[in-house]
């Protein structure tokens, strides 16, 4: 399982027919209108449901395991898998990227990502990874996860290596639990027949780079403190989230022409921290933690560098973390950074506090970067 259930918790069950030569339709009802919906399951699956609560006031959302479904063995014989399907309900402070959500669940439950894709609108993503022990596939798993304004579903589909495996065999049980999952969410459809979406509650945000216009949507709740996008280079944008009087993000957006390449990964420091340091001077210098190429960007040909820096206080207090990317493409520099008060070492706490600053980050991300030409 990739969260671990309540406990207490009393599932309503039903169970199908012997049998799992073909598939039919059941009805996932979880007291939530945004996360219930009508699905295909083996027909001979235990299905298992449970209400998701409301969002207790004062809080930062809540998470809770709200369907399972046990399926028979999938292929015949000894070699035949099972799969638990585990299917985990979120009510949010805040919409959140779809992919974020998979992947946080996915590295807490101590599996590796082998593969991941995500909608360029942020609410629908896949992730396929496997756990392993001591250099031996233990097991793999399939998640979807969806966004659905303030709340999400993930799907979980797990299943575990029986005794020692080649990885020929542990690749022939991925593939087998892939299918098994696609045949699954291919099936959905949400009861209020409403596609995932961040929801209503966006801001548009204009940027002007040249003669091309763009309009950024940007979650509520943040202001935007600058935004000189009209055309002409250098340029910046600044949207800032505040709690309780205090900023608890800041996201930056930079762009500045730049005819030669530069050395990303020393100019994409040094910019970070020049910038950083004109926003506070109640902080230390960021401290370097990480640096790599782009993943994203290079398989399209655009030379980017990823950055992760800590951050403290002029008295050595820990004051969160920036994730940055720069890159250059055609004669000009872009620069992307988030800086969030929490830590991404916080455990569920401090990812749920980051989630909107990482919501926002990746939207920029996807309607600047990821269209560069």
């Amino acid at each position: 399982m990739l969260l671990a259930s309540a406990a207490g918790t009393a599932f309503s069950q039903t169970a199908g027919a012997t049998g799992n030569d073909a598939w039919v339709e059941r009805n996932f009802d979880f007291a939530a209108p945004a996360l219930n919906f009508r699905g295909l399951v083996p027909k001979d699956a235990k299905v298992e449901t449970v209400a998701m609560p409301a969002m207790a006031p004062q809080t930062i959302g809540n998470v809770k395991i709200v369907g399972k479904v046990m399926s028979g063995k999938l292929g015949p014989g000894k070699g035949g898998l099972q799969v638990e399907t585990t299917i985990v309900g979120y009510n949010l402070q805040a919409p959140g990227a779809a992919s974020r959500l998979c992947a946080f669940e996915a590295q807490a439950s101590g599996y590796a990502t082998r593969a991941a894709s995500v909608t360029r609108d942020l609410t629908e993503a896949r992730l396929l990874a496997n756990q392993r022990m001591k250099g031996a596939p233990q097991s793999t798993s399939a998640s979807y996860c969806f966004s659905r304004a303030n709340q999400a579903l993930a799907v979980h589909f797990v299943a575990g290596a029986e005794g020692t495996e080649t990885a020929e065999v542990a690749d022939a049980r991925a593939r087998q639990v892939e299918a098994y999952a696609r045949s699954f969410i291919q099936g959905m459809k949400f009861s209020d027949g409403a596609s995932p979406s961040l929801g209503h509650d966006l801001q548009t945000v204009p940027l002007r780079i040249g003669d091309t216009q763009t309009q950024l949507r940007v979650l509520n709740g943040w202001d935007i403190p600058i935004n000189d996008f009209r055309g002409s280079l250098p340029a910046e944008l600044h949207l800032r989230q505040r709690k309780n009087g205090k900023d608890v993000g800041l996201v930056w957006l930079s762009m500045f022409d730049a005819k030669q390449k530069p050395d990303l990964d020393r100019a994409g420091v040094a910019i970070v921290k020049d910038y950083f340091g004109k926003q506070s001077a109640d902080v230390q210098a960021p401290v370097l933690l990480s640096s790599k190429d782009d993943p994203l960007l290079a398989q399209r040909g655009i030379a980017a560098r990823t950055f992760r820096f800590s951050v403290r206080n002029r008295q050595g207090v820990d004051a969160g973390e920036i994730d940055a990317t720069v890159a250059w493409r055609d004669g000009r520099v872009h620069v992307l950074t988030l800086w969030s008060a929490w830590k991404s070492e916080g455990g569920r706490n401090s990812f749920f506090s980051r989630l909107p600053g990482l919501t926002v980050y990746d939207s920029v991300y996807q309607d600047v970067l990821n269209k560069l030409p």
